[in-house]
């Protein structure tokens, strides 16, 4: 598809039309802004490459398998570039493509990928994060779809519990959880004592969950969510449970693209201060 503007050009209009409107986008303002201002930050001036390794669900699994072992990786069924490489594939499983994010269609036992889902997932070769928000990480990426494991509900085809730690240079800070994801979509914040955080996170109001226990497995995540923020100012970690294991979904460089709301509006500053330091590779 033609552009009508260059990648950096427009990195250039939206930053510039942010700064008319006053929003701090200065590393010198760093400690001014909120979580969804750096956030902002990141997406138009940092370019670390590990911004676009964790964009990639296919290429990150390799560093989620040198950080931690392969063990803790989602079973990979098979890779391909269109949705006939999966026609004979049986379910359950999860197909998604590597390049982006909710793009994912689920295949029930027995069953194979209908025609219908399979225009869908070919569909998304052409769906561009890096123009939907100008988020840098996922520039250039390689179309990739990929089928795992399902390690939801196989009677009912239901997501499974995602926990998802917001971790800043191996510090965890928040952990948001979310349930029937794509049935009914329940969220809550927590402490990493487990204590209920009053408020949202999010790009629409949602019914509250309530998890009185936390995880079975919650000091283990704690572990991999350090392990893996570590090398990083900020990533947000998604965790499952499954069985007697914890499994990485993914690496989140940019959740919500800072725009998602925050409610009550203290909590977007409160979590932008664990974001200590401006990123060491963002250009000035």
């Amino acid at each position: 598809m033609r552009r009508f503007f260059t990648f950096p050009g427009a990195v250039r209009l939206e930053l510039t039309t942010r700064r008319l409107l006053g929003q701090p986008l200065s590393a010198r303002a760093w400690t001014k802004m909120t979580f969804n201002d750096k956030l902002t930050y990141r997406r138009l001036r940092d370019r670390n490459r590990l911004l676009a390794l964790f964009s990639d669900k296919l290429a990150v699994r390799d560093y989620v398998a040198q950080h931690l072992g392969s063990h803790y990786l989602v079973p990979l069924l098979r890779v391909g570039e269109r949705a006939s490489s999966f026609s004979d594939l049986t379910g359950p499983y999860v197909l998604k493509a590597n390049h982006g994010s909710a793009m994912v269609t689920f295949v029930a036992p027995g069953e194979t990928l209908s025609e219908k889902q399979a225009v869908v997932a070919d569909s998304w070769r052409d769906d561009d994060y890096a123009w939907r928000l100008l988020e840098w990480g996922y520039r250039d990426l390689p179309r990739r779809l990929m089928a795992e494991q399902f390690l939801g509900d196989t009677a009912t085809m239901t997501a499974p519990t995602d926990y998802k730690f917001f971790a800043f240079r191996g510090h965890v800070a928040m952990i948001k959880v979310i349930t029937g994801r794509f049935t009914q979509y329940r969220e809550g914040l927590y402490t990493t004592r487990w204590e209920p955080i009053d408020g949202s996170f999010g790009p629409y109001a949602a019914p509250r969950v309530i998890m009185p226990e936390p995880p079975r497995h919650l000091d283990e995540m704690m572990r991999v969510a350090i392990a893996l923020s570590r090398e990083i100012d900020f990533v947000r970690v998604d965790l499952y449970e499954a069985s007697d294991r914890v499994l990485v979904g993914e690496l989140s460089p940019y959740p919500g693209g800072g725009l998602d709301q925050f409610e009550p509006a203290d909590l977007d500053r409160w979590l932008g201060d664990f974001w200590r330091e401006p990123p060491v590779r963002a250009r000035r």
